[in-house]
């Protein structure tokens, strides 16, 4: 029998919500990619960018969070696998395919079965899509990941929430040893952390809920300060590799402070998110709904982001050296994701497309 402290938490939808707007933002501001002079719009750009980095740990932090409430007593392996590959596998088969059609146009290269099963494969059909290599990952070990947590839990002396973050870090720097800094952004144990971070906080719900909604407030000042400074930090590398500078050179161990940086970054903006979301108790339908529709939107998004950019903001001669350009592409991507997954759910068939069930209740 699945045991669960609790069915749902209404805040994991606006954590959620939080999460899909800052992927929105994240491929928008992702077009400076194109401008390689370093100005003063490019480093705001870029710095807003970076600022929200954090979604797909959050993503990964409330996946931990999820399952873990859920699973936390036993784990029925068939029904869990099924029920997470129907939901995840298909709506990605139908969008892969959506993509690599999508982006042939502009190439003029030739789809075909081949081509599309690769790109299916791969994770490859749009850029986006690597995200769901990642969690697939999760999923597969998710037994794994339970019994290390149990392990930490069990049989450190130290504070599980230490635990966690010492051995991750260990094990993410020996990938790097082993792998001779060959490895990829993509890599799950560098997201580890953040998974681990969401089972810890289900296990504890009750005591850290308590303690963030009774943050003071010179606390959470304190807390945002590092949240604006961190990024401008991190943020050396996207410049470096976008402007043609190298700034990075200049500071020794930058990758290794610089992902450590990114760590306390998210893991900061977790904790302020979630004080804010417990503490003023938001009752938004549209942010409910954008949090519940998160996984269509950020399947669908790249659809409405590649027409923008590449047919229609340039036939309107609205250049990506403006400013105007990054907010259009944010503001109608959003939208537009928003009202078509709203649509799509309220027909079985086009249901079935967007959350692999004709039945929607949550993606």
């Amino acid at each position: 029998m699945i045991k669960a402290s609790k069915n749902w938490f209404d805040e994991i939808n606006y954590l959620r919500a939080i999460a899909i707007i800052a992927v929105v933002i994240i491929h928008a501001t992702d077009d400076t990619f194109f401008l390689h002079k370093l100005n003063k719009m490019v480093f705001m750009l870029i710095y807003i960018e970076e600022l929200s980095r954090f979604a797909v740990p959050m993503f990964i932090f409330i996946s931990g969070f999820v399952l873990y409430n859920k699973y936390k007593s036993e784990l029925p392996m068939r029904d869990f696998y099924m029920k997470r590959f129907s939901t995840i596998i298909l709506p990605y088969i139908f969008f892969s395919v959506i993509y690599d059609i999508m982006m042939s146009y502009p190439t003029s290269s030739s789809v075909n079965l081949n081509s599309i099963t690769q790109s299916i494969f791969n994770f490859d059909a749009s850029g986006h899509l690597w995200y769901i290599k990642l969690i697939l990952t999760f999923y597969i070990f998710f037994p794994v990941i339970i019994a290390y947590y149990d392990t930490l839990k069990k049989y450190t002396r130290v504070d599980t929430f230490i635990a966690i973050i010492l051995s991750t870090l260990i094990l993410y720097l020996f990938e790097w040893f082993v792998c001779q800094q060959n490895i990829t952004n993509d890599s799950p144990l560098r997201f580890l952390i953040y998974f681990l971070l969401g089972i810890y906080v289900n296990d504890n719900y009750e005591q850290i809920s308590k303690i963030l909604e009774r943050i003071a407030l010179k606390k959470v000042i304190m807390l945002a300060i590092p949240i604006v400074i961190l990024p401008f930090f991190t943020m050396i590398f996207w410049i470096d590799a976008r402007c043609g500078t190298q700034f990075a050179n200049y500071i020794p161990h930058y990758t290794q402070l610089a992902l450590i940086s990114e760590a306390i970054l998210h893991i900061f903006i977790f904790v302020l998110c979630i004080h804010l979301i417990l503490s003023y108790k938001p009752k938004s339908r549209i942010i409910q709904e954008i949090g519940e529709y998160s996984y269509g939107i950020f399947l669908i998004h790249a659809v409405f982001h590649n027409l923008l950019a590449i047919y229609i903001l340039p036939s309107l001669s609205i250049s990506i050296e403006s400013l105007t350009y990054y907010v259009i592409l944010f503001s109608v991507t959003m939208l537009a994701s928003y009202f078509a997954v709203k649509l799509m759910l309220t027909n079985n068939v086009t249901a079935l497309i967007i959350t692999g069930k004709q039945h929607h209740k949550q993606i």
